[in-house]
């Protein structure tokens, strides 16, 4: 029963996504502000949505090839900065960070200052550099400016 709850969650948020008229696309080049919309988390497959966590967090992209992480919390705010790449091959777009210093919001397996973040489609970007250590993915979507 709980799985067939999260595989109707999942196909109701994949067609209210659908459906959103997009005001702006990902420009994939340029200054972008990506908002967390969800959690995956993990194996359990449970879905946490924006609304259900007590921190907010956002990515923001510079056209000079520079990001800015920012979790915000009700008392604090954490951020991690550093630089990325674009990769382009012909089955994947993705985004390939290197930050400036440890942060515990560098999300991967392994110690490194490296993240790749996955472009879905022109509105969303994840983060699944947990998900091979049973971890959790960050879904986020192109924030209205």
């Amino acid at each position: 029963m709980r799985k067939l709850a999260i595989l109707l969650s999942l196909t109701s948020l994949i067609i209210n996504q659908s459906c959103d008229s997009p005001d702006k696309e990902i420009d994939l080049q340029g200054n972008n502000l990506f908002e967390l919309q969800y959690i995956n988390a993990g194996m359990s497959g449970e879905i946490i949505e924006k609304k259900d966590l007590d921190f907010n967090e956002f990515i923001e992209l510079s056209s000079n090839n520079h990001f800015v992480k920012r979790r915000v919390y009700p008392d604090s705010t954490s951020i991690a900065k550093g630089s990325y790449l674009l990769i382009q091959s012909e089955d994947a777009k993705y985004y390939e960070f290197e930050y400036e210093a440890e942060s515990y919001l560098i999300q991967n397996c392994t110690s490194s200052l490296k993240e790749h973040i996955s472009i879905l489609n022109n509105m969303e970007i994840f983060n699944g550099g947990y998900l091979p250590c049973d971890g959790p993915g960050f879904g986020y979507r192109l924030a209205n400016q």
